[in-house]
């Protein structure tokens, strides 16, 4: 062996041991997930939903289908308009792809009335496809309890 061979392997060597070094008296960023819940970003975008009216009875949204024409991926493919008694428009059915949803936010920031908001939901994870297709006109605000999450096996050590 070289010289240069085993002083070279020697400075790499060394130059690892330093980052274990460095490294192994920081705090543990190890979770326990499903079992300890997983801390969620304040920027952070999940999954969209209606926001309800001041009043709570209803919702936001007056059915102007900005967030269907601006959703780059089409994750919004039917947004049914109807007319009330006062002649405004309002949705019938509401449906989002969260499948085919990137979380962008362009629906959130577009909406005129601000009736979209991204929930705080860490766990997207679902068993099938069909699940991440959701009716958001008549589901209440989507908490980690009601969304349609992939539930893990029970048992082990």
């Amino acid at each position: 062996m070289s010289k240069r061979g085993f002083w070279g392997g020697f400075a790499s060597l060394l130059i690892g041991l330093g980052v274990t070094f460095k490294r192994i008296f920081r705090r543990k960023v190890t979770i326990k997930y499903p079992h300890e819940p997983v801390p969620v970003s304040p920027i952070y975008r999940g999954p969209v939903r209606l926001i309800a009216d001041e009043v709570g009875a209803d919702h936001k949204c007056i059915g102007c289908l900005a967030c269907q024409r601006i959703c780059p991926t089409h994750a919004i493919p039917v947004l049914t308009v109807a007319k009330n008694e006062q002649n405004k428009n309002y949705p019938v059915d509401f449906v989002i792809d969260d499948a085919l949803c990137c979380f962008c936010g362009l629906c959130v920031d577009v909406c005129p009335t601000e009736a979209l908001e991204h929930a705080r939901i860490g766990d997207l994870a679902a068993t099938s496809q069909s699940l991440l297709r959701r009716e958001i006109l008549h589901e209440g605000s989507i908490t980690s309890d009601n969304f349609p999450t992939r539930k893990g096996k029970k048992g082990g050590k």
